[in-house]
């Protein structure tokens, strides 16, 4: 059986399901993901994945033994896993940090980074890991608004102007965050095992195809205070854009620092910063939809 599905632009024909990416119909592939047999490991994995080179691919190993080889015209995918996971499993790193390099490999800018559909324009939300990044976008989602990208958001540069495509509708969510969203942790799927994050499905709010970028939030380290939103502007917007450059293990070439760079002058960019006391994110997010607002408003006067 083979199943299509849409993501970040691209029509995706798979040897099975794709939790998360949107289904479409049967149409000609841009890229190809297939269960195959995995390649010798090169070398032991020490960190979150080994990303290594062939001569035809770029190959992703991951420490449970999970395997993804991109091939480097970048339009197939072949992932491998052990026995006692199932493709489920084996798809929840393809979705994110595998797809990252494809869409590089396709010449999109890819930053870590989510996006939300704010009064008819995207929002962008970036960070570090643990930063609230997926926080934020379950809110807003829980409060009506569209879920665009999570974790990854590929950029479409037009010069002066930018835009973001959909990607998947699963934010994934760690259980305190969870327990605070929804009352348990248990309320939502675990993506895969115990110890791992539990996903929120935002199917019925997701905007899907391509929107043009508003404003971009970057998330500072929590500190005491009330949540609030700051400048952020010059050379800052641009250090934090390049942090949060979606690279894996591959150098970034001067073409995406001058795409960073056209992206921090021409793209109202602000410091979201956080209180440390996870029970104040409510009024994080009120102070971000005010911020949003206000800044639409003093750009129609």
């Amino acid at each position: 059986m083979v199943f299509f599905h849409s993501l970040y632009g691209l029509a995706v024909e798979s040897e099975f399901p794709l939790p998360g990416a949107p289904p479409i119909a049967p149409s000609s592939p841009d890229l190809i993901v297939r269960a195959a047999r995995a390649r010798p490991v090169q070398s032991p994995v020490t960190g979150l994945f080994n990303l290594t080179q062939d001569d035809d691919a770029y190959v992703f190993d991951f420490p449970d033994g999970v395997q993804a080889v991109v091939a480097r015209d970048a339009n197939r995918i072949d992932l491998s896993w052990p026995s006692h996971f199932t493709s489920d499993y084996a798809a929840t790193y393809l979705m994110n940090v595998v797809l990252s390099l494809v869409l590089r490999l396709r010449g999109h800018a890819t930053l870590h980074a989510s996006a939300v559909l704010i009064d008819d324009a995207a929002v962008v939300f970036l960070g570090v890991s643990g930063a609230g990044k997926s926080t934020i976008t379950a809110m807003l989602a829980l409060r009506g608004f569209a879920a665009i990208a999570e974790d990854v958001t590929a950029i479409i540069d037009r010069g002066t102007t930018f835009g973001v495509v959909s990607g998947h509708t699963h934010i994934r969510l760690w259980p305190d965050v969870a327990t605070l969203l929804f009352g348990s942790a248990e309320t939502l799927p675990l993506i895969a095992n115990e110890e791992w994050k539990r996903y929120f499905d935002v199917s019925d709010r997701f905007a899907h195809g391509t929107f043009d970028i508003a404003a971009i939030y970057s998330i500072d380290d929590r500190k005491q205070g009330a949540p609030r939103v700051e400048a952020l502007e010059g050379s800052e917007a641009l250090l934090d854009l390049i942090a949060a450059s979606y690279k894996p293990d591959l150098e970034m070439s001067a073409a995406e620092f001058d795409l960073l760079g056209r992206i921090a002058r021409n793209v109202p960019t602000r410091l979201a910063v956080p209180n440390v006391d996870l029970a104040t994110a409510p009024a994080m997010i009120d102070a971000i939809l005010d911020d949003v607002r206000a800044g639409r408003m003093s750009q129609t006067t």
